[in-house]
């Protein structure tokens, strides 16, 4: 009887090694994770960084598509554009711009 109990064992720990393994090898082959973070500057305000399988993309920390220097005035705004632009990536598979039309059809404080 122990002996079914620790042939169990040993095999649900080798059948979770495999998982672990196979799960890691797929991760890792083709699949591309994309995110975004919201950063904070006190002398320009609001942007983000978007990464992809933790390798940072962009690095915005300027509304894009308007004149100046000038960051988003809250958080949600800078995490509304980087929401779009991720989107835009899944579509496109390409790096998307960012236009005037974008950012008041989101409602972006300029």
């Amino acid at each position: 009887m122990q002996t079914i109990k620790k042939n169990w064992i040993y095999f649900l720990f080798a059948f979770a090694v495999v998982l672990f393994a196979v799960s890691r090898f797929i991760n890792h082959r083709g699949m591309v994770y994309i995110n975004y973070k919201t950063i904070h500057s006190d002398s320009l305000g609001w942007g983000y960084d978007i990464y992809s399988n933790k390798k940072i993309l962009v690095h915005q920390i300027f509304i894009p598509a308007i004149e100046g220097k000038k960051g988003f005035v809250s958080e949600e705004q800078a995490a509304t554009i980087a929401k779009l632009i991720i989107a835009k990536m899944s579509v496109s598979k390409a790096f998307p711009s960012v236009t005037v039309h974008d950012l008041d059809s989101c409602g972006i404080t300029r």
